[in-house]
């Protein structure tokens, strides 16, 4: 880890201490004979957990040396896998000793500064203080000799190992620069002057940087390539893989130059320029791209892009857009005149298709006529039909699996038009209600119910339902019973019914209207009296016919008995065991 020259140079620094250290102490001892002298406050002994901890860690300090010394002579032996394994087991074990040797460094300064007196462990210090920057820059040195720069060319597999390389020493030298900051902070405590070591960390971290960033330019280029190559070959497999490895390359070069603008900030070096490349790349806020220069920056660039943009292309832009908007409007009207013909096409005498069936195909047609003109409008601005196309199959697919019940109304729909249980107009008996149809959409179907109320149901609710369509026939049978008494003339009763039937004319003569007794009930007879009449006329003559049959039932003396019940009432005295049981209990 160290080579002979420095050590000799680390003995030479602790023989000048140690004399200097003597060289004082015996002039405050000259100092303290003098009668007017002023003695100095004696080093307070360390206690021996503290000389224990500061020895611990001394020998740590020297095993890791020890152990560095073993891993670089058999890196050096080793063959190139085992060299590169080797390495990074020197780069952890180093990392770990220079951490440690700080730590030692800034306890034995804490602890002298409290007054305690450690000269040995001062010295010590020293001599860590003086390999720790030379450590540095070999560490450093040995990084960059093992990175690899990726090559685009190279296979997509190929191209994650050495990305992945890349990332690891990235995160180590940002790590060792660190380490280095810390360093220069320690040696400041013990007067050692690493200004010139400094400066040439920072050269180093600032030529890091242009490259860091010349590499960031080079992969969003590279990202942005592959993804032109897939929109020609979007099944190239091996294309795919390496634009998700260029994309991965990117985030990892972003995260390098930003642990580098973060430590260019630290030793005051302007890093608005790399603020603005990071905020274009990531296209976010961050802390490392929240600059007041870094904005406006990317503001005037926006601007002077967009202005570009507006002269250069601004008229064929709006020429675009002019045609779009012409092609969309011809194409609607088109739309509406193409359902206005089909229409009229499907009212024709010889097609026999309900009002539902008409609407739906003559929407349908509308539509295919607004969607092919918007097809043909995008295409004036260059865009793939393809993917969209097959965007809007997974879209539909995704949007098919979260809608199930609108899609089984839709079937739903789609099988009423089909069998056409009831058209516009029909009174229906559907879903539980009972009303007149006033549309139908391939979701849902709107009843309007006879107190002018309307209600939306689902066409699935309908199809799964009993529909009971009442004006689907164009004659009706109306039911009637009439109750007369066990005293009337039935022959009597059926005349006068007939009569009033054969003098409606709203009841039809073929078929043949029936009157017939049915039973016997418990307070009437009751008599049933079937007219035919026509769909329309349904409601009006019954209505009609039960007012004038009371009126003829009250005129010929035809009673209408209410319900009653016979009460027969004995006077003989019960018998002996009749008696015995209606006696009360208890």
């Amino acid at each position: 880890m160290h080579s002979p020259s420095l050590v000799k140079l680390c003995y030479w620094q602790v023989a000048v201490l140690s004399l200097c250290f003597g060289l004082f102490t015996s002039s405050l001892w000259a100092d303290s004979s003098a009668p007017d002298a002023v003695e100095a406050p004696a080093a307070k002994p360390l206690s021996e957990s503290q000389a224990q901890e500061l020895v611990s860690m001394w020998e740590e300090i020297n095993a890791n040396r020890a152990d560095l010394d073993e891993l670089e002579a058999r890196v050096g032996d080793a063959e190139t896998i085992m060299a590169e394994v080797l390495g990074r087991r020197t780069d952890q074990l180093w990392e770990e000793t220079m951490n440690l040797s700080l730590s030692y460094c800034n306890q034995v300064a804490d602890l002298s500064e409290e007054g305690y007196g450690l000269p040995m462990h001062e010295a010590n210090a020293l001599q860590l203080l003086g390999e720790i920057p030379l450590g540095i820059k070999s560490a450093l040195d040995r990084i960059r000799e093992r990175v690899v720069m990726p090559d685009f060319d190279k296979p997509a597999l190929e191209q994650v190992a050495i990305d992945r390389d890349l990332s690891e020493a990235g995160e180590l030298n940002h790590r060792i620069n660190r380490s280095l900051f810390e360093t220069c902070r320690v040696a400041e405590r013990y007067e050692i002057d690493l200004s010139a070591f400094l400066v040439e960390a920072k050269e180093r971290i600032e030529s890091s940087a242009v490259n860091t960033s010349v590499y960031l330019d080079l992969s969003l280029a590279e990202v942005n390539d592959l993804r032109a190559s897939l929109t020609v070959m979007p099944d190239d497999a091996e294309l795919k893989a390496k634009l998700r490895v260029a994309e991965i390359r990117v985030r990892e070069v972003i995260s390098i130059l930003t642990d580098s603008v973060d430590l260019l900030t630290e030793l005051g070096v302007s890093t608005t320029q790399y603020r603005r490349q990071l905020l274009a790349a990531t296209g976010a806020l961050t802390a490392v791209s929240l600059d007041v220069n870094v904005i406006s920056n990317v503001l005037k660039d926006w601007w002077y892009r967009s202005w570009h943009i507006v002269r250069s292309k601004g008229p064929s832009f709006l020429f675009q857009a002019l045609f779009f908007s012409i092609i969309i409007y011809f194409f609607y009207k088109l739309a509406n005149l193409v359902r206005r013909l089909v229409q009229s096409a499907l009212r024709a005498r010889h097609v026999r298709l309900s009002l539902l069936m008409q609407q739906m195909i003559a929407s349908v047609a509308r539509g295919i006529i607004i969607g092919l003109g918007i097809l043909v409008a995008l295409s004036q601005f260059n865009v793939s039909i393809g993917p969209m196309l097959a965007g809007l199959g997974i879209v539909g697919f995704i949007v098919g699996f979260a809608l199930q019940d609108s899609l089984s109304n839709f079937a739903s729909g789609l099988m009423i038009l089909f069998y056409e249980p009831f058209d516009v107009g029909d009174t229906v008996i559907a879903g539980g209600v009972r009303g007149r149809v006033s549309s139908m959409s391939l979701v849902n179907t709107t009843i309007r119910t006879f107190d002018n109320q309307s209600l939306i149901i689902p066409n699935n609710k309908i199809w799964q339902d009993v529909i009971t369509n009442i004006t689907d026939q164009h004659i009706r049978r109306i039911d009637m019973e009439f109750g007369v008494s066990y005293g009337d003339d039935l022959d009597k009763v059926e005349d006068i019914l007939h009569g009033l039937l054969k003098a409606d004319e709203r009841v039809l003569k073929d078929p043949e209207a029936k009157v017939l007794v049915d039973s016997f009930g418990d307070s009437s007879v009751n008599i049933l009296c079937r007219p035919w009449v026509n769909t329309e006329d349904y409601w009006e003559v019954r209505w009609d016919f039960n007012k004038r049959v009371k009126k003829a039932f009250d005129r010929e003396g035809v009673v209408i008995p209410f319900p009653q019940r016979d009460v027969h009432l004995y006077t003989q005295a019960p018998s002996e065991p009749e008696a015995r049981d209606q006696r009360p209990e208890g």
